[in-house]
């Protein structure tokens, strides 16, 4: 512990509550001392380095000759003013800073973002989140990390890839069961619709009717939304002739808009599209709701209140831009839409 001495401390020990702390990396050194030998060489002079580590003169000369004495060397030359490296000290010098730098960023990673800025974000985000809601979420918390990496392709928007560590966050509809070491708040549920081509004049109310006349197309890979549609189908007693399979929802869309086909997507999906005026209608699907929740999923235990930050964002850019373009294109929709405000429990996955 410090001892009072003065106006100011005095080392007898290493203090416990130091950055760095008393951590011995060889007989007689400690990175504690190490980081006062780097301070002192950075700042020129001992008077300086008590400065910065807000300690006394006579505490930095006592840790200086300390490690001196343990290394068997001279790291300054006392004999000019103010003390110079020695050839020995300046090569020590480099390594030196490089172990309290890598200390001190360790430290910062511990604390995964609380107060410090994160190396990098590695984030997945669905299709139609990432090109509509996306870049306002990502503008909104672009300090969170000095460098980040998004993705939307289907590996990028599974719970597995939070599981496999391919991803810190994922915003996914991935509708198989949440892994036990996953937690998913819930950010949106939202109706699934049927988009027909603005020129299709027949009954687009009747599945089968449709069916008949155009092809479907489909969107993505998901087995498990794929199962729910085929149900879905099953129900109205329709089997497409012909199907189509798509990765983008631009690409789908575009078919539906020259009447190449039909589809089943979300108002997240389509709101743009509906709002520049492509050819194309959305209409609500027959029988039972049908619908789809978007999580924003993550590693339990690690990083939950970052979760939070994008889940706030989400809900925001949701509210500013999405709604109310909703409501100019789709005000029939609108009100089956659910923000998920509280996000003070995880998600259960649905049947």
């Amino acid at each position: 512990m410090r001892k009072r001495s003065g106006r100011r401390d005095t080392v007898t020990a290493e203090p416990t509550g130091d950055r760095l702390g008393k951590h011995s990396i060889a007989p007689g050194v400690t990175i504690r001392s190490l980081e006062i030998f780097v301070a002192v060489a950075q700042t020129g002079s001992m008077v300086a380095a008590a400065k910065r580590l807000d300690l006394t003169q006579p505490a930095i000369s006592q840790v200086i000759a300390g490690l001196e004495a343990s290394l068997g060397i001279g790291l300054f030359d006392r004999s000019v003013r103010p003390p110079a490296l020695t050839l020995q000290g300046a090569t020590l010098l480099k390594h030196a800073a490089a172990v309290t730098e890598a200390i001190g960023k360790f430290q910062s990673a511990l604390r995964l973002g609380r107060s410090a800025q994160l190396p990098l974000l590695r984030i997945g985000m669905l299709n139609s989140f990432a090109a509509s809601i996306g870049p306002h979420v990502i503008k909104r918390l672009r300090d969170i990390a000095a460098q980040w990496s998004v993705d939307s392709g289907f590996n990028a928007t599974r719970m597995q890839a939070v599981v496999a560590r391919d991803f810190d966050f994922v915003v996914t509809a991935d509708e198989s069961p949440v892994p036990a070491e996953v937690e998913a708040v819930p950010v949106l549920t939202e109706p699934m619709l049927l988009i027909v081509p603005a020129s299709y004049r027949a009954d687009a109310t009747s599945l089968d009717c449709l069916s008949k006349d155009l092809d479907m197309i489909r969107f993505g890979r998901d087995p498990h939304l794929h199962s729910r549609i085929d149900r879905l189908l099953e129900r109205h007693g329709v089997v497409p002739q012909r199907r189509y399979h798509l990765d983008t929802n631009e690409a789908v869309l575009a078919m539906v808009a020259v009447g190449s086909g039909w589809t089943i997507l979300p108002p997240l999906a389509v709101v743009h599209s509906l709002a520049r005026g492509d050819r194309i209608r959305a209409l609500p699907l027959p029988g039972k709701p049908f619908q789809r929740r978007i999580v924003i999923a993550s590693q339990k235990g690690e990083g939950r209140h970052i979760a939070l930050q994008i889940h706030n964002a989400a809900l925001d850019a949701l509210r500013a831009h999405f709604v109310p373009n909703l409501r100019a294109t789709l005000p029939h929709i609108a009100d089956r839409i659910i923000l998920h405000a509280t996000a003070a429990k995880p998600a259960r996955n649905r049947d």
